[in-house]
């Protein structure tokens, strides 16, 4: 499926669906079933140089909601989750992921390592430890949406671009060699800024953007849902994305390779994502919702869509940005509002309006 082609710069991939860190991946078998299932590539389970990180999770918790924000032991909407991170020695972690990306690489595959980092010497050292176990993607996860809530020095989430161009420049030194994918925060009011930074620290990507931290209420008991705030995502989400997507092309120019995370759902939501900007997406949750099987629906409704427009994935990416225009640039059209009110907002005595 040529038509599905895509590249981070000059890493190529044969599609843009990515499994994405998270739980399902957090063993050999599981990024062996994602792999399977036709991802273009695995993010394998994020570690932590911080012991602390990895007790993480065995308080780990989830709940899937449905369409009206309740839990649901069926498949539901959103993911609702306190998550936690790989509790296997780093270095083993990397030794057998890297033995998966090798032959992952054989069928134009590939598997990463991640960090959810504690400090920016501990994600030095690690990713050192990545560059030394032969992987050839890094992930440098700095949008952790746990961070406010873990055990205190746990986990860290950059929202500063002088501190995060520094971060990313010295891990930068230690992946010489490696693809550096740096994943941002939802919880910033200027991802571009954070994208700018990542890049002038030496990334070779950004990918945007992790999940915002909820509260929801119990209606039977009144207590919080799993005892805590915790990450939240879902579709509702992909506007959100899919805005910060097309204002971070905007900013950095299209030579600089975007990837978009929260909210897909579907081989259209990964469309939608790569109109925005997007040259690849990662996809975690709808696997928890429905597992590996969701990557292959997506990447079939992919195909279906291109194959039907006699179009390739690369003809899509930012076309739906480079056509974006502010509020001021949009024709007047008097009155339309009208069709969006009750009937009781206007009476024939309203003559101002």
């Amino acid at each position: 499926m040529t038509r599905l082609a895509t590249a981070i710069g000059s890493f190529a991939l044969n599609n843009p669906v990515i499994c994405g860190s998270g739980e399902p991946v957090i063993t050999e078998s599981g990024i062996r079933a994602a792999l399977r299932a036709g991802a273009a590539g695995v993010i394998a389970k994020s570690v932590n140089e911080n012991p602390a990180g990895g007790r993480q999770l065995d308080k780990a918790d989830y709940v899937r909601l449905d369409g009206r924000g309740l839990p649901t032991s069926g498949q539901g909407v959103s993911l609702f989750n306190r998550s936690g991170l790989s509790q296997r020695d780093t270095a083993d972690w990397f030794a057998s992921i890297a033995a998966i990306d090798r032959d992952a690489r054989l069928d134009g595959a590939f598997v990463a390592a991640s960090i959810v980092y504690a400090g920016a010497d501990g994600a030095v050292r690690v990713a050192s430890l990545a560059r030394r176990a032969g992987l050839r993607v890094f992930e440098l996860n700095v949008g952790a949406p746990h961070a406010a809530e873990a055990a205190p020095g746990a986990i860290v989430q950059e929202t500063d671009p002088a501190r995060l161009t520094e971060l990313v420049r010295r891990v930068r030194a230690a992946t010489e060699g490696m693809q550096l994918w740096v994943k941002l925060t939802g919880l910033s009011s200027n991802l571009p800024a954070l994208a700018l930074a990542a890049r002038e620290g030496g990334a070779d990507a950004v990918c945007m953007m992790g999940r915002f931290m909820g509260l929801i209420p119990d209606l039977t008991t009144f207590a919080p849902v799993l005892g805590t705030s915790a990450a939240y995502g879902g579709g509702w989400a992909l506007p959100i994305v899919c805005r910060f997507l097309a204002l971070t092309r905007k900013a950095a120019g299209t030579s600089f390779p975007l990837m978009g995370t929260n909210g897909v759902r579907s081989g259209e939501d990964v469309l939608r994502m790569a109109l925005c900007g997007a040259s690849a997406v990662e996809v975690l949750s709808a696997t928890m919702h429905e597992g590996f099987g969701a990557i292959s629906r997506m990447i079939v409704e992919l195909d279906s869509f291109l194959t039907e427009r006699s179009m390739t994935f690369r003809d899509l990416i930012g076309r739906t940005a480079d056509g974006l225009a502010g509020y001021a640039e949009q024709p007047d059209i008097p009155g339309r509002w009208r069709d969006f009110v009750p009937p009781e907002t206007i009476s024939d005595a309203d003559t101002s309006l």
